[in-house]
């Protein structure tokens, strides 16, 4: 050997013992691998939405946002380099601020260059070295809500009643709420192959129809595989790739009213609402003023708002402007959020606000049948500003007016006038009492409770 060579083959022996080695760019195979936008540029700007990017043996496709695109990849694991080419997606319109989004993570795609992975982070950048995206592992840190499952050995698939939640904890644990109780398990991600260890659950006992909801739930659970991930869907999938869960966010999309400052009831009759869109910005209105911006989810449970503005209107109410600028104050210092049937809380350094939902949201087009007798139903216009249904006997219908935290007022209520069994008549008479005098609505364990201050009713969803 040359001593030159000898030099040289020295001095790579060096490098791989310190962990640099002769071929410091080489990279791990993307093949295989999703991963989950997390931001924009070097200054990392948080990306909006749930856009993905999945390498399947020269096939890269994913969710920009709003549309699903694909095309092809060429890597060089050798010194780190990667390219894009024949991107194409489909042609759905969304808000203007996701298509702004999506134009802009196209784009860079196109401009990509270079990759480098390491343990959960996947980092594209142009020819310059200027980073494009950032990406993590798409699953950590997310919670989300079961929308609808197909229990095992049946084909139907069943929408889901109550509020289901999986939560995906950075340290390999998981948990949840089955709509009854608690459970925690453990979840590991190899690639798009998804493993979950049987659930511990608590102990507490609900209505039937959620008990035999929460066991197929747990089944179903120790028997993913796999999952494919959208612009707005989780499906878990089990060994064959079928989708058995389908779950979306817990929090974009939702609408809520305040209720409680630190705890206590607020004492004003101005409606304080908050909207949270899908494309990361959020409405709302104060006691005096509208205000608008931007939301973040950061974690399991973490939520920031930033770009907080609002409207300069003056009121002679110093009660409601105080109450707006204590709303305002622990706005801006919000770090975490929890969701239940019935409330949000937010919580920061500045305090918490507990909201209710907006019922008239979440009521529209649903429909729903009595949990004592089955052929009792109620549905709700696609407004949730009608109801109707059928009674023990005779067909209903009537007005609902929504005031604030679900109190509600009913008008117009008619009703056809056939005949029945004394027992059904006395049956139809303390059923629509109950509506027509109907003051509160709520949702507790996936039932939706209907009240006139003396009399409960429950009901249970309508599923598919």
């Amino acid at each position: 050997m040359k001593p030159i060579t000898a030099i040289l083959a020295a001095v790579c022996v060096v490098f791989i013992v310190f962990g640099a080695g002769c071929i410091s760019f080489s990279q791990p195979d993307p093949n295989g691998t999703v991963w989950k936008l997390d931001s924009f540029g070097q200054n990392q700007d948080a990306a909006n939405g749930i856009l993905t990017l999945s390498f399947n043996n020269g096939v890269a496709s994913g969710s920009s946002g709003v549309n699903t695109y694909a095309g092809s990849y060429t890597v060089s694991t050798g010194d780190g380099k990667l390219t894009f080419s024949g991107i194409a997606s489909t042609k759905m319109t969304g808000p203007s601020a996701l298509m702004t989004q999506e134009t802009k993570y196209l784009t860079a795609l196109g401009q990509t260059a270079t990759y480098s992975i390491s343990g959960e982070t996947l980092i594209l950048k142009d020819a310059n070295g200027n980073t494009l995206l950032t990406f993590k592992e798409p699953l950590t840190g997310t919670s989300w809500k079961l929308i609808s499952y197909t229990p095992a050995g049946k084909t139907a698939q069943l929408d889901a009643a109550g509020l289901v939640t999986i939560m995906f904890e950075p340290n390999g644990d998981l948990s949840g709420n089955t709509g009854i109780n608690n459970y925690e398990a453990t979840w590991n991600l190899n690639g798009k192959t998804l493993d979950i260890s049987q659930p511990a659950t608590s102990k507490m006992l609900g209505p039937q129809f959620m008990e035999e909801q929460e066991s197929d739930y747990l089944s179903l659970l120790g028997s993913v595989a796999g999952f494919t991930l959208s612009a707005g869907q989780l499906d878990l999938v089990n060994a064959a790739g079928v989708p058995i869960m389908s779950f979306e966010p817990i929090i974009p999309g939702t609408s809520w009213q305040l209720m409680q400052i630190n705890g206590e009831n607020i004492e004003t009759d101005i409606q304080t609402t908050v909207t949270f869109n899908e494309d990361g910005t959020f409405n709302g209105q104060g006691p005096v003023n509208r205000f608008a911006g931007n939301w973040h989810l950061a974690g399991v449970n973490g939520i920031t708002f930033s770009s907080v503005a609002s409207t300069m209107l003056i009121s002679t109410d110093t009660f409601a402007v105080s109450t707006e600028q204590q709303v305002f104050e622990i706005m801006n210092s919000v770090t975490s959020y929890s969701v239940t049937d019935n409330s949000l809380t937010l919580t920061g350094k500045s305090g918490s606000l507990g909201f209710a939902p907006v019922y008239q949201d979440e009521l529209g087009g649903t429909a729903w049948y009595h949990a004592d007798n089955s052929a009792v139903t109620l549905s709700f216009s696609p407004d949730a500003s009608k109801i109707f249904g059928q009674g023990p006997v005779n067909t209903f219908s009537a007005s609902v007016t929504y005031n604030q935290y679900g109190e509600v007022s009913v008008s117009n209520f008619i009703s056809t006038r056939m005949g029945g069994t004394e027992a059904q008549m006395n049956a139809e008479q303390a059923f629509f009492t109950v509506v027509e005098e109907l003051d509160t609505v709520a949702f507790n364990d996936g039932q939706l409770l209907l009240s006139n201050g003396e009399t409960t009713l429950y009901f249970n969803p309508q599923m598919n």
